[in-house]
């Protein structure tokens, strides 16, 4: 067999010593699920939803002192629901854009929950509900936003050498502009959230009629 012939067997057939053909190409591992996914960050929006469903329960509409205590309720979800969910960065394996996209996901849905109960334990009549609504959406949108910007900053970090080390040498022009992102995303995060809103609010009332 010549030279040129045996080359031509082993590009047609693979390496012999491996058995591998010289076309083959591995296909990249899966993402790892780190064991420690169940605790990011569904799980301490959960754990929230739950805690907060509890204290309503234990003051139930109809008495002044209760509703004095779900109108502070009010003011304190959206401070206590969102640095929840977004501590949970600091998790090993956390700072990803998927991990963003949950926690996101994770306070939308336990604001709408707690804040649904809580204004329903204030009773049947007009006792402040809207303002209620405003104040929840309002404070979540501003503290979502600087959420965003900054575990946005630290996933860059974690994930474009580059960018982590433009940030280390320039610290305070990077930790301003952080703050700026927060401006532009919360343009888009509360246009979002209205859009939503209104649509949610459509269905629901095509469905009362």
């Amino acid at each position: 067999m010549s030279v040129a012939g045996g080359a031509n067997r082993i590009r047609r057939f693979g390496n012999s010593t491996t058995g591998i053909p010289e076309n083959h190409h591995p296909t990249p591992p899966a993402r790892e699920s780190s064991a420690l996914d169940p605790v990011r960050p569904g799980s301490g929006a959960g754990i929230f939803t739950a805690a907060v469903f509890w204290s309503c329960a234990r003051h139930p509409a109809g008495e002044s002192r209760d509703i004095q205590l779900l109108e502070r309720l009010v003011w304190l979800l959206p401070f206590l629901a969102v640095p929840l969910a977004f501590a949970t960065v600091f998790v090993p394996g956390a700072k990803n854009w998927w991990w963003l996209e949950r926690t996101v996901m994770a306070i939308t849905v336990a604001l709408c929950l707690c804040g649904g109960r809580v204004l329903h334990g204030f009773g049947s009549g007009s006792k402040g509900q809207d303002g209620g609504i405003i104040v929840i959406f309002m404070f979540a949108l501003i503290l979502v936003s600087l959420g965003m910007a900054i575990s946005g900053a630290m996933i860059l970090a974690e994930t474009r050498p580059g960018f982590d080390e433009w940030f280390r040498a320039r610290r305070v022009i990077g930790s301003v502009l952080t703050l700026l992102a927060a401006v532009p995303i919360g343009l888009v995060v509360g246009f979002v959230a209205m859009l939503l809103f209104a649509v949610v609010v459509g269905i629901w009332t095509e469905f009362l009629r």
